[in-house]
């Protein structure tokens, strides 16, 4: 009796764990769901489910970017470098949250600092950057 106990106790506990998602596979779902938002032109919907994300895995470089890219459509530009920022700061390699970190001070017209975002951006191989460094020097 004890055996079969204890073997149903361990099956429930292990089904239980099985069903549990991992806060990182969360976060790659609510991503995906924000991607097809933003794919539909609709930054609205795409911002909250990357939000959501961001509550399952906080420092995700992918959803901060995400979230950069819609204040940017939402020319929110503070906010924007904000989470690019917060990007780059969670993944220092990110040559897209460079780049449009760097836009994002441009619209601002901080021209500075936009270049030295874009030349981040290019030493870490974002290509087609020249004729924006063209106008920097």
């Amino acid at each position: 009796m004890k055996t079969k106990t204890f073997l149903y106790l361990s099956f429930i506990i292990l089904s239980i764990f099985a069903s549990c998602t991992r806060p990182q596979e969360k976060a790659e779902e609510y991503y995906e769901k924000g991607r097809t938002h933003l794919l539909n032109s609709n930054s609205e919907l795409a911002l909250i489910e990357f939000q959501k994300g961001l509550e399952y895995v906080s420092n995700d470089a992918l959803l901060l970017y995400s979230c950069g890219n819609c204040y940017m459509n939402f020319k929110d530009y503070n906010t924007a470098i904000e989470y690019f920022t917060k990007a780059i700061d969670s993944n220092p390699k990110f040559a897209d949250a460079f780049f449009n970190r760097g836009r994002s001070w441009f619209y601002l017209n901080e021209v500075k600092k936009s270049c030295e975002d874009y030349q981040k951006a290019q030493d870490l191989g974002r290509p087609n950057l020249a004729d924006l460094l063209k106008n920097c020097k």
